[in-house]
C-alpha cells in the first residue's frame, strides 16, 4: 500500500513539473512574440533598386515611441499614415519602425516609410499629443545602395498639447543623387538656415 502511494506522489510530481515546464515554456514564447510584433522593421531593408523615402518622429535621443501621429500626402494626393483618407501610397507603411533590428532600443521612431517614391512635393501632418521634444526627420535614399547620394533633413520640435501642425518638402532625384528641400507655407523653398515652423 505504502508502495502505490509513493509511486502515485512520484507520477503526480512528474505530472505537475512537466506541465510548469510547459507553461514556463508558453510564457516565454508569448513575451517574445509580443516583443517582436510591438514594432516594424524598416521598409528600408527590402526596398532595392527604388527610391526611398521615410518621414519619421522621434524622442531625441531614438530611445522611445514618441506620442505623436505622422500623415503623409505625395506629389499625386495619394497618401498613408494618420489621417490617411483616399487612395493609399504604393509599397508604403506606416507605424512604430526600428531602423536597425539588431539595435532597436537606440532607433526607434514612428514613421511613414515609401519604396519607390515619387519625386515632388509632399505633404506632412503632424499630431501632438502631451507635452514633449521630438525630432522630425525626413530622410531620402536613391536605392542604390551606395550610400552616396542620399541625404536627411530634421527639425527639433516641441509638442504644445493636441495641435496639428503641416510641414511641405520638395523630393528630388538628380543624376542619382537625393534632394531634400523644405518648403514654407506657399511651398516656396526655406533658407538653408532656416527650419519649418507648426
Amino acid at each position: 500500500m505504502q508502495q502505490l502511494y509513493v509511486t502515485t506522489i512520484s507520477r503526480m510530481r512528474r505530472l505537475a513539473l512537466t506541465q510548469l515546464f510547459l507553461l514556463l515554456m508558453l510564457i516565454a514564447v508569448g513575451s517574445t512574440t509580443l516583443g517582436a510584433t510591438e514594432y516594424l522593421q524598416t521598409l528600408q531593408l527590402s526596398c532595392f533598386d527604388n527610391p526611398f523615402l521615410s518621414v519619421s518622429v522621434s524622442a531625441p535621443r531614438h530611445d522611445s515611441f514618441v506620442n505623436v501621429d505622422v500623415g503623409l500626402v505625395d506629389p499625386k494626393g495619394r497618401s498613408v499614415g494618420s489621417g490617411h483618407h483616399g487612395p493609399a501610397i504604393p509599397r508604403s507603411q506606416y507605424g512604430k519602425v526600428v531602423d536597425a533590428p539588431q539595435h532597436p532600443e537606440m532607433t526607434k521612431a514612428v514613421a511613414v516609410e515609401i519604396c519607390g517614391a515619387l519625386p515632388g512635393v509632399y505633404l506632412i501632418s503632424v499630431r501632438e499629443h502631451g507635452n514633449l521634444d521630438y525630432r522630425l526627420t525626413v530622410r531620402g535614399d536613391d536605392g542604390t545602395r551606395s550610400n552616396q547620394g542620399n541625404e536627411a533633413q530634421f527639425v527639433n520640435l516641441h509638442a504644445d498639447s493636441d495641435r496639428v501642425c503641416h510641414y511641405r518638402f520638395d523630393f528630388r532625384m538628380v543624376k542619382g543623387t537625393v534632394g531634400i528641400q523644405w518648403l514654407d507655407n506657399t511651398g516656396h523653398p526655406l533658407a538653408s538656415a532656416d527650419s519649418p515652423t507648426c
